[in-house]
């Protein structure tokens, strides 16, 4: 605690031979040197027992009622710092480094699964990004054979760690008469919330994909719909055009029939007068004939 160089103790042992009354001399000089720098040097040894108390509180997860346990520690004046006090800090360290060796074996467990756990997210994530595969070679082979440890692990190591933890858990509690506290939460506590938060995690995600898929499904529906009601709309405006272009032909048939049944009809007519004026010529001209002497007749009269 003094930090006395190994040098300064080596000269020391070599100063003093054998136990004559000069060694014992010797041995109470030292002694009382020491004292007076602990005395000179004891807020310094204060201090420095106190920052090895709060890492072993950190490390062994002390939530700050078991802090506040330690009433020794709240001692601030420098003229309160005795050689008591320092040693009741040393006690007190001893205590929390014999706690945390009993902690240890359970603190690696509950570290191990906490990894594991923020590699299942992890795990999550990439399996929503579907640009990883488009690596390839030698790069897609590691990714995949990366995904595939992570997978492994989730599913193997992760309930192996819970399961242990679990019956640990138990152990201390009954032999502690107190549960086991991780970052000032009992860690029982913390594997039941997060395992549920994990299953509503989960069952969101379903309910996303299906959502997903009913909006999907829904807008093939409405496209399919909407692809033939044109398909129908485009075959009745043919439909309709194709009449059209029928009655269209039937009216100009019907007016060309017309047009052609007059001009026959007009032709006819003429035709018919002239051969009705052909036919009173021909009578007139025989009626003259028959009424106008011939010339001998004439000569003979």
């Amino acid at each position: 605690k003094l930090h006395i160089s190994e040098e300064v103790q080596r000269s020391f042992t070599v100063s003093v031979k054998g136990l004559g009354m000069d060694t014992i001399s010797k041995g109470e000089a030292e002694v009382e040197r020491l004292r007076n720098m602990k005395k000179e040097r004891m807020g310094v040894l204060v201090k420095e027992a106190r920052d090895t108390i709060t890492s072993l509180w950190d490390e062994t997860n002390m939530d700050s009622s078991q802090r506040c346990s330690f009433q020794e520690f709240c001692v601030q004046e420098e003229e309160n710092y005795t050689d008591d006090l320092l040693q009741q800090h040393d006690d007190y360290i001893q205590i929390l480094q014999a706690r945390l060796e009993q902690m240890r074996p359970i603190l690696s467990i509950i570290r191990k699964r906490e990894e594991i756990l923020q590699e299942r997210q992890e795990y999550e994530e990439l399996q929503k990004n579907p640009d990883r595969l488009k690596q390839r070679g030698a790069a897609l082979t590691k990714q995949l054979m990366i995904e595939e440890k992570m997978n492994r692990r989730i599913k193997k190591d992760l309930p192996k760690y819970t399961d242990v933890l679990v019956r640990k858990l138990n152990s201390w509690s009954k032999e502690n008469h107190e549960p086991f506290l991780y970052s000032g939460e009992e860690y029982l506590n913390v594997i039941q919330r997060q395992e549920e938060e994990w299953r509503d995690y989960k069952d969101h995600e379903v309910q996303v994909r299906l959502q997903k898929k009913q909006k999907e499904r829904t807008t093939d529906i409405m496209l399919s719909h909407g692809g033939y009601s044109g398909g129908q709309r485009s075959k009745s405006r043919a439909r309709s055009n194709s009449r059209g272009r029928t009655a269209l032909s039937n009216v100009q048939s019907r007016e060309n029939s017309l047009a052609s049944a007059g001009s026959n009809q007009s032709h006819g007519s003429g035709k018919n007068r002239d051969r009705k004026g052909g036919g009173r010529n021909e009578r007139f001209e025989s009626n003259a004939s028959r009424t106008r002497p011939s010339s001998r007749l004439r000569g003979v009269r």
